[in-house]
C-alpha cells in the first residue's frame, strides 16, 4: 500500500507537475539571490566573458557526447529501423552542423568587452 497514491497515469502526471514546479520555484529563488547580489549584472557579463574559453570547450565537448551517441547509437537503429530515410540523414545532419555553427556565431559576437 506504500505509495499506492502514485500509481498509474495520474500518479506520474502528479509527481511530474510537482517536480516541474519545484525546479521553477528553486529557478526564481536562485535569480532572485543573483539579482539581489548583481542587480546590474555587471559582475555576470565580466564573469562571462572572462570564462568564455572555458564554456566554449565545454560546449564542444558537449557537442562531441551528442554526435558520439548519434553516430553510435541513434544512428544505427534509425537506418535499421526505416532504411529509406538514409539518404535524407545527410542533409539533416547538415543542418544540425548549420545550427551549431549559427549559434555559436552569434554567442561570438557579443564578446567584445566594453
Amino acid at each position: 500500500m506504500k505509495g499506492a497514491w502514485f500509481r498509474g497515469r495520474t500518479g506520474r502526471f502528479i509527481m511530474m507537475t510537482s517536480i516541474l514546479i519545484l525546479i521553477t520555484a528553486g529557478m526564481f529563488a536562485l535569480a532572485s539571490v543573483f539579482m539581489a547580489y548583481d542587480p546590474d549584472g555587471h559582475l555576470v557579463r565580466r564573469w562571462l566573458y572572462d570564462s568564455r574559453w572555458a564554456l566554449f570547450s565545454w560546449r564542444l565537448m558537449m557537442y562531441a557526447a551528442i554526435a558520439a551517441a548519434w553516430f553510435l547509437k541513434v544512428r544505427p537503429r534509425l537506418v535499421r529501423r526505416w532504411p529509406e530515410v538514409r539518404t535524407r540523414l545527410p542533409r539533416t545532419e547538415l543542418l544540425g552542423i548549420l545550427f551549431i555553427l549559427a549559434t555559436e556565431c552569434v554567442a561570438w559576437t557579443g564578446t567584445a568587452q566594453g
